[in-house]
């Protein structure tokens, strides 16, 4: 992004600061022109990076809503729900549902403590006590998510397919979320530990996607949620990878900032 972006964002930034308008504009309000300028800055994760991961943060706020909104009010999403569950029911086979349901323990809340325990030993002996409060700040932002959107919108879950009784409510899947979030959340520290080497970097990111889709899929085909709670789950659950992602690189480049202040 650096050496690709840098050349087209100066060449931008000449043009703009040569029109009379920008000109005034800069001459009564230069401290706010400034942290503008800043905001697209392609030299630092704060800059152009973090100005993206905003506007796609606010994408994806906007699409949970509108998912929301059409599961609540649009016939034709109950109706799409409904006809994709039936149809999984109608194929549903004994030996993929034990192995789906196996395969879906992946996504649970003890999934979770058991994974990020993991995570929290190799952290600490590497001494990464940033990465540890990302993650669980993220994780924790997860359940929380969950649990008061369940109750917010309280749908009920599909009737009479359901491999297994659930009793909460089912948008959006917690399953579904915590899949994105905690798979995504590891995905992204594989994605830094294993800089320069990309084949590792690959693997870790295709087993971790499938990883998160065979999970939402379970979701669907043992009849515990439909296609849109585990849609809603996917996009809530990306919306705290990309707000933990945020988190951590803000507060790397703070702490290493702070030697380079001191020196």
């Amino acid at each position: 992004m650096k050496n690709f972006l840098t050349p087209l964002f100066h060449t931008f930034i000449a043009w703009l600061a040569r029109q009379p308008l920008v000109q005034r504009l800069q001459r009564r309000f230069p401290r706010a022109f400034r942290f503008l300028l800043r905001r697209f800055d392609t030299t630092t994760f704060i800059g152009l990076p973090l100005t993206i991961l905003v506007l796609v943060i606010g994408i994806n706020a906007a699409l949970l809503s509108q998912l929301a909104e059409d599961v609540v009010e649009s016939e034709g999403v109950v109706a799409l729900d409904e006809k994709f569950t039936a149809f999984l029911y109608g194929i549903r086979s004994n030996w993929l549902s034990q192995l789906l349901y196996s395969f879906t323990q992946l996504g649970t809340r003890e999934a979770v403590f058991a994974m990020g325990g993991l995570a929290t030993v190799i952290f600490l002996y590497r001494r990464r006590y940033t990465a540890i409060l990302v993650f669980w700040l993220t994780m924790a932002g997860v359940g929380l998510s969950v649990q008061y959107g369940k109750k917010l919108i309280s749908r009920e879950r599909p009737d009479k397919v359901a491999f297994y009784p659930e009793h909460n409510f089912s948008f959006p899947s917690g399953h579904a979320t915590t899949a994105m979030g905690l798979y995504g959340m590891l995905a992204y520290f594989l994605y830094r530990h294993f800089r320069g080497q990309r084949r590792e970097r690959r693997l870790s990111l295709l087993a971790t996607g499938i990883a998160i889709v065979l999970i939402g899929f379970s979701r669907i085909y043992l009849g515990v949620h439909f296609l849109s709670d585990v849609l809603a789950g996917f996009i809530l659950g990306a919306m705290w990878v990309l707000l933990g992602i945020s988190l951590m690189e803000v507060l790397t480049y703070v702490q290493q900032r702070k030697p380079a202040r001191a020196g």
